[in-house]
């Protein structure tokens, strides 16, 4: 797969790094409807959501290590059949109940996907290559948010909201096909690592590596600036500023093209100046982005107010994860799953601990959002200088 070109190689794998975003940004138009046809509270519907997303970030420590012994493409088939059927299993739901256990299904299917995409392009990559394609790659997700509730929206409308699921059955389906005709291992037998009770030092080893730590602590402060969005979106552009909730897709699409322009932005950055003054940029942007908020906050309250520092701040984000990523696991090319595992655990679980902070407080103001942007620009430039600073020791 090395002779493939990196947009080539980018195309191969966008089914699989889409599963995750599609897998839960499509679904979220028919939040409120599908509490009525469960008969069901939100809270209950609202737990598909944030499993999909727990099973996603927890899954990588075990699937990661499972794509190390088993290697890559038997992972990507595994993956696929699950995120296949476990979104077909979603359109027959009878119960609730079921739905939770068929969108963990699926969250396991994107889960594997995900994580092993990222550990394939360790495997062909040097750092600098493999930091360029990282960002690509996280380019692509963030393309999803600019159709994928529009689609589910749509789809809801015009074919019920089992279509949705059934459009989720066809990125299954797309990725095995792929898996077959596309994918060649990249993970010889002889370079793979067997699963045993080692497994958890071999996280422990991964963890207490600065290198990777540091890296993962930074790549988790630029993901916390899009959770936190994710999370405060609605209060703010509907609530706040009015906007229809029918409209609201087409406003959240405005994430995803800053994430998608930004992460293809990264990767020409990187290969023009390289990792470390790419995140440096990114670092200067997120602190930009989240402090024009707070100013543009205090002089009008207005929607552009908002939506404008959120695509500086977002954009700086990009920068900084797509470097972090190949930063965080270029010690480690044996156990690239493994690490890409543990990595992805990190950046999910603090982004998931920073976006319920941030709940804590006021959703009819964009002041704690900025004021959390800073902070974690904040943060990741201290983290950054100090990783700078004791590599001259």
């Amino acid at each position: 797969m090395k002779n493939y070109k990196p947009y080539q190689l980018v195309l191969i794998l966008l089914p699989f790094v889409f599963s995750f975003a599609l897998g839960l940004d499509i679904y979220i138009p028919v939040i409120p409807q599908m509490a009525q046809i469960f008969d069901t509270s939100p809270s209950m519907i609202h737990l598909t959501l944030s499993l999909f997303l727990f099973v996603t970030g927890a899954g990588q420590l075990f699937l990661g290590p499972l794509s190390d012994q088993f290697g890559r493409k038997n992972i990507f088939y595994f993956s696929s059949i699950c995120y296949a059927a476990g979104a077909g299993w979603s359109v027959f739901c009878p119960h609730i109940f079921w739905l939770i256990l068929a969108r963990i299904l699926t969250s396991v299917g994107a889960c594997g996907m995900l994580v092993t995409s990222f550990a394939l392009v360790r495997d062909l990559y040097s750092e600098e290559e493999s930091g360029k394609m990282f960002s690509y790659l996280n380019g692509a997700i963030g393309i999803s948010p600019t159709f994928a509730p529009i689609i589910g929206g749509h789809l809801a409308v015009c074919a019920g909201w089992q279509s949705i699921f059934v459009f989720l059955v066809l990125i299954g389906i797309i990725s095995i096909g792929i898996t077959k005709y596309f994918i060649k291992e990249t993970l010889p037998p002889d370079k793979r690592v067997k699963i045993n009770g080692s497994v958890f030092k071999r996280y422990l080893t991964i963890v207490q590596n600065r290198q990777f730590l540091t890296y993962s602590l930074i790549s988790g402060c630029g993901e916390s600036v899009f959770f936190c969005f994710f999370s405060l979106s609605p209060f703010i552009i509907i609530n706040l500023h009015g906007v229809p909730t029918e409209q609201f897709g087409y406003y959240f699409s405005v994430f995803g093209a800053v994430i998608g322009l930004g992460g293809f932005a990264a990767g020409k950055v990187i290969e023009k100046l390289g990792i470390n003054t790419t995140l440096a940029i990114g670092m200067m942007f997120m602190f930009i982005g989240g402090l024009s908020m707070l100013g543009w906050y205090m002089v009008a309250v207005t929607l552009q107010g908002f939506l404008i520092p959120m695509a500086v701040a977002c954009t700086g984000a990009m920068f900084v994860i797509g470097g972090c990523a190949a930063k965080a696991l270029e010690p480690f090319g044996r156990i690239a799953g493994t690490a890409a595992a543990a990595f992805g655990a990190i950046e999910f679980g603090l982004s998931a601990l920073v976006g319920s902070l941030l709940m804590l407080f006021s959703t009819e103001s964009t002041v704690p959002y900025g004021v959390f942007i800073v902070i974690l620009a904040c943060c990741a430039f201290l983290l950054f200088r100090r990783d700078m600073f004791l590599k001259k020791i």
